[in-house]
């Protein structure tokens, strides 16, 4: 049995968006168990006033007011999937943590697998910036990107970037300074896998 953060997009109706964000907020701020928070977080924490009063203006149907409120709405729905990707990754199917995240949690007997990562590129762009990337991955709903400074070892810190796109660009790196990256897969039923380390001395 495979402990999961619940399907956002498909179970949680648009008004109750507001109460599970500002739940999240409450969860995860100050919380010992998610060091390190994404920025997600506080994007999060400025955008759903805006949402808020977006859901009240689009209320007479207003052609206009209802854009407005459904690109709000999609905001807060890539958010929320960032910040469910770094959760699940810290939690590792542990229910307790999972709960303490203010997210809805799920039971599945038959989860899905992350796949497997046999390559990652590594593209240097313009000085101070390096996009890693993985082709051809199925099965994965999100990605956490990471570099460290250092050689990599058991205490090595990574800093990351959680996203559902299979690439992601670092930006403001130090020119001239090697620098190890790496990419984890989530399966949908939170399940991890991991990328080869690339090295990379920065433009």
């Amino acid at each position: 049995m495979k402990n999961k953060i619940l399907a956002i997009r498909k179970k949680t109706r648009q008004g109750d968006l507001v109460t599970l964000s500002q739940r999240i907020i409450e969860k995860l701020e100050d919380n010992p168990n998610f060091p390190n928070l994404p920025p997600a977080l506080f994007e999060l924490k400025k955008v759903i006033p805006e949402y808020r009063t977006s859901l009240v203006n689009a209320q007479g149907r207003e052609k206009i007011m209802v854009a407005i409120k459904n690109n709000k709405k999609e905001i807060v729905l890539n958010l929320l999937e960032e910040l469910s990707g770094y959760v699940t990754a810290i939690c590792k199917g542990d229910k307790t943590l999972l709960l303490s995240s203010g997210f809805d949690v799920t039971t599945e007997g038959n989860a899905t697998l992350a796949p497997a990562i046999e390559k990652l590129e590594v593209e240097l762009g313009p000085p101070g910036e390096a996009t890693t990337r993985l082709k051809n991955i199925t099965g994965a709903i999100a990605f956490i990107h990471e570099y460290a400074t250092e050689p990599p070892g058991p205490n090595t810190i990574w800093i990351y970037k959680g996203t559902s796109l299979s690439t992601y660009t670092f930006t403001e790196l130090t020119s001239d300074k090697r620098y190890w990256f790496r990419v984890m897969a989530i399966g949908r039923g939170g399940q991890t896998s991991y990328s080869p380390i690339v090295t990379r001395v920065i433009q």
